[in-house]
């Protein structure tokens, strides 16, 4: 299927760190190289990760910069040792991009953890551009009715929540919290369910909170850390429980999406004794007590976003179950608003640039 592909396009920069708004560029098309595959894009999500590389703020940050690493749209071109994708395939990528194959992580773990791979959005050029470069390898099918918008923000978000979910290694019976409700809680709450889990929404703010309640897949519990204590809030969980439930008080795993301070701390207070923390949050620090991991006996654990594997069965598990991110799309030349609305009093659900 021959596609027209011309020579030059649009994309958004940062060109140094500090800057309040991506700068509109014209650059050439890049060209696939070896497994490389060029995209079309079809949307481009925002991460909190992208505010951080536009302050400054994320280790490992090069400029200048094309942002986003939430990529998704049609195949036009495929580097000579591509593999599994052809010209006009519809698909969501990943963002590792150059990945080496070589190191430990990847010869006998997962290249999610290669470090020598790069980042698109990050320290390469990532997805707010017409055309985006990503690896035939993290190139996932994408259903024709599931469209641009929606399946972009499975490429980070969505993908970060279920392996984080996966990582809780929820049992049977058991009940999960998600801490904070935006654009990776609001759709774990919906993957867990999903899944069959037991889970509990957290939040201090009203509208994330309002959305995830209408939401056709929403919690089991839903806490408003802003009206209730950590104590009162295990009071609830404890509901959830088998009538014939003999154990510790509190949720069974929590996994915290927010970086407020308050919010690790009630986190914490509402795991039970030897429960798991799962840890998807970027604040500057963590602050947790001693008496949390020795004496309460509480496993910490970090979750980096996702693997092809995980890419494909999410994608499976939201055309089955109709998932769906509350989506705020912006077109490129709106790319300020889209910016500044992340700081908006009352902002919910995922901002993606659309093509």
């Amino acid at each position: 299927m021959a596609q027209d592909i011309p020579k030059t396009m649009r994309a958004a920069r940062v060109n140094q760190p500090g800057q309040s708004e991506y700068m509109l560029e014209t650059l050439p098309v890049p060209s696939p190289r070896a497994t490389q595959v060029l995209l079309r894009t079809g949307a481009a999500g925002l991460c909190h990760t992208d505010m951080m590389v536009m302050d400054g703020t994320f280790s490992g940050s090069k400029y200048p910069v094309t942002g986003s690493h939430e990529p998704c749209g049609t195949v036009v071109r495929v580097g000579e040792d591509a593999r599994g994708v052809k010209v006009g395939d519809r698909v969501a990528a990943l963002l590792p991009v150059e990945i080496c194959h070589k190191c430990p992580d990847c010869t006998t773990l997962d290249w999610k953890y290669c470090a020598n791979s790069k980042y698109s959005g990050i320290n390469t050029d990532g997805a707010f551009a017409e055309y985006c470069i990503v690896e035939s390898e993290t190139c996932v099918p994408i259903p024709d009715d599931l469209a641009f918008e929606q399946a972009a923000p499975l490429t980070c978000a969505g993908v970060t929540i279920y392996s984080a979910i996966l990582k809780a290694d929820i049992k049977p019976g058991q009940v999960l919290a998600i801490s904070g409700l935006g654009a990776l809680g609001h759709l774990g709450i919906q993957i867990a369910k999903a899944m069959g889990i037991t889970v509990v929404g957290i939040d201090a703010r009203p509208e994330p909170i309002e959305m995830t309640r209408n939401l056709k897949l929403t919690a089991d519990l839903l806490v408003d850390a802003s009206k209730i204590s950590a104590e009162e809030a295990v009071e609830q969980i404890e509901k959830l429980k088998p009538k014939d439930y003999v154990g510790w008080r509190g949720a069974d795993a929590v996994i915290l999406t927010a970086d407020a301070l308050p919010a690790q701390r009630f986190a914490m207070d509402i795991l039970r004794r030897h429960g798991r923390f799962v840890l998807v949050a970027q604040p500057s620090k963590v602050e947790l007590g001693y008496a949390d991991f020795i004496f309460k006996d509480v496993t910490l654990v970090g979750s980096l976003h996702g693997n092809e594997k995980d890419l494909a069965e999410l994608v499976r598990l939201v055309a089955k179950h109709g998932i769906r991110s509350d989506v705020v799309g912006y077109p490129m030349d709106r790319h300020g608003e889209m910016v500044k609305s992340v700081h908006e009093k009352g902002r919910k659900g995922k901002l993606v640039m659309t093509f």
